[in-house]
């Protein structure tokens, strides 16, 4: 494994425990693997509906309305409502700061956090589709981990325009 993939998932490990969310105050259970998945998802909506919002690129924006939408089918296979998981507090940090940024700034930063948190995704969902116990998720994070590679050239493409 290599090491920053081993980081961010020790990074991304130990601030799980922090779930504001409708899903870990319904009482319902979820195995550690799947709450990742939608945690990571749920950051990425979020960020992306920023986006829609504030991005000043037309490539930033596009690619926000297909990341909300590939999240929504990504939570339902999950058999979750898109948002229900909440963001870690990493992440919420992650999203204030975009908040306060416009133009440029904010297309950079929302790319960078893409770039990250498709890379955490990455790893979560790989994890998730060998040794998952949910078949029907398995099945999504199979299916994920080629989507996600794809996302992370457009992103990286992406960030050698607006850099």
């Amino acid at each position: 494994m290599h090491r920053r993939n081993l980081l961010a998932g020790i990074a991304f490990a130990g601030v799980l425990p922090v779930v504001g969310s409708a899903m870990a105050q319904s009482g319902r259970t979820i195995e550690r693997g799947k709450m990742q998945a939608l945690m990571g998802g749920d950051f990425a909506t979020m960020s992306s509906e920023l986006a829609l919002k504030r991005g000043s690129s037309a490539a930033v924006r596009t690619f926000a309305k297909l990341e909300i939408s590939e999240q929504a089918a990504v939570a339902e296979a999950f058999g979750a409502r898109p948002g229900s998981a909440g963001v870690s507090a990493r992440h919420q940090a992650m999203l204030e700061r975009l908040q306060a940024a416009r133009g440029r700034d904010f297309d950079r930063m929302y790319i960078d956090g893409q770039i990250a948190g498709h890379k955490e995704l990455l790893t979560i969902h790989r994890r998730y589709a060998r040794s998952g116990s949910d078949p029907m998720a398995r099945g999504a994070s199979t299916v994920a981990v080629p989507a996600i590679e794809t996302h992370l050239a457009m992103l990286m493409t992406m960030q050698k325009s607006v850099g």
